[in-house]
């Protein structure tokens, strides 16, 4: 019975230590993190009050992309501020207001100063189910794998991480700048009430591709939507069947890492209503929901 006593003892007790997050193994880096300025088509410019946001956290399984080979660099759990809560407090001013007024062809430009820089979409950051997977790392701890004996290094500095990228072309070190900007360019638009179009034109680094027909060997998906609009409500549920707009688009075009990195798109219909989305939100996503 006293034997019994002390391992029952000595299970609590290591119970006690424990923690049921999957996430919290090891020891916790923390970083200072310096003034970052938020600029550009914003009502009110100035410096990120970091004292009055609230703090995320996203686990990150970061791999880079090296000369075309994959890289994995480590498993890990941030906390921080996400571009979600820093740019909120900024209430946009759009230049091109008069042209096109809702926020959906603004983008967010994030560098630093070795002029290394991120581009998200305002749609990425505000319209998606997880708004709060960007952010500025103010702590950071690995996720070692348990059985073998070898711990991830930690960054040394503080970073923007973007948790849903399949590929770390975002996460850059020291962020100092944040720019908010609105697509530029003249679109144009056509009387008619008809804005179905049977083709696509892709532009990019002054190559065009004109999609008309896709090949049947191209993976199809379908979605099941639950509507609900920020006018109107409730629109009911609808299916949409598609092709993957990563694999339509990647069999045209190839990327370097810059360009995933630091590339901003805009699809434009007849009508000259266009939404602005990142090349990375398109093409680099690890979360299997892709545009179709």
């Amino acid at each position: 019975l006293f034997l019994f006593f002390i391992s029952f003892s000595l299970f609590a007790q290591e119970l006690k230590e424990a923690t049921n997050s999957f996430f919290d193994e090891s020891a916790v880096k923390e970083y200072g993190i310096k003034g970052i300025m938020v600029e550009g088509e914003v009502a009110e410019p100035g410096m990120v009050e970091f004292s009055s946001l609230p703090l995320r956290n996203v686990p990150v399984k970061e791999l880079a992309l090296i000369n075309g080979k994959e890289k994995f660099i480590g498993s890990y759990y941030y906390s921080g501020y996400s571009l979600f809560d820093i740019i909120s407090g900024k209430k946009f001013k759009k230049a091109n207001e008069a042209d096109l007024r809702p926020a959906v062809d603004l983008f967010v430009i994030v560098e630093n100063a070795k002029g290394e820089k991120a581009i998200f979409s305002w749609g990425e950051i505000y319209y998606g189910k997880d708004n709060f997977q960007f952010l500025i790392s103010k702590s950071v701890n690995a996720i070692n794998p348990s059985k073998l004996k070898m711990k991830w290094p930690l960054p040394a500095e503080p970073r923007l991480i973007a948790a849903r990228d399949a590929y770390n072309v975002r996460f850059i070190s020291n962020p100092v700048k944040i720019t908010i900007k609105s697509f530029p360019g003249t679109f144009t638009s056509t009387d008619s009430k008809e804005i179905f179009s049977a083709s696509v034109t892709i532009t990019f680094g002054g190559k065009k591709e004109t999609i008309v027909d896709i090949p049947s060997s191209f993976e199809k998906r379908t979605y099941k939507n639950i509507g609900y609009g920020h006018g109107m409500g409730w629109k009911g549920v609808k299916e949409v069947t598609g092709y993957n707009a990563k694999d339509v688009i990647g069999a045209k075009f190839k990327f370097t890492n810059e360009e995933l990195a630091s590339s901003i798109v805009c699809v434009s219909a007849k009508d000259k209503y266009r939404a602005a989305y990142s090349l990375a939100e398109i093409m680099n996503r690890s979360d299997n929901e892709d545009f179709l």
